[in-house]
């Protein structure tokens, strides 16, 4: 008796791939305009803690200390327990010579 066929597992490859061709116009990865409205040119995401210690090059635990001082100003939103800070509040603190 002669064994079956192996199958190809499906983790031998990615199967057939499609080429993209010169004349295919690329693909815009951006939302769709609505007529009025106009998308930001670019949006900063917002820092959280481990952001903000490398900014300043110092520990994530000082800066929980400084929090608790009053040393680093208060964050723009919580995302859950989390703080987050928008990054022209930090420039505008660091331009004030970090005074909140």
């Amino acid at each position: 008796m002669t064994p079956a066929p192996r199958r190809k597992s499906p983790l031998d490859g990615p199967g057939p791939v499609r080429l993209a061709n010169a004349s295919d116009p690329p693909e815009d990865p951006r939302p769709e305009a609505k007529p009025g409205r106009t998308l930001p040119a670019s949006i900063e995401p917002m820092l959280h803690i481990d952001d903000l210690a490398a900014l300043l090059s110092c520990s994530r635990r000082l800066v929980e200390r400084m929090r608790s001082a009053g040393k680093v100003p208060k964050p723009d939103i919580h995302v859950g327990r989390c703080p987050r800070w928008r990054p022209a509040t930090v420039r505008a603190w660091i331009e004030r010579g970090g005074r909140p």
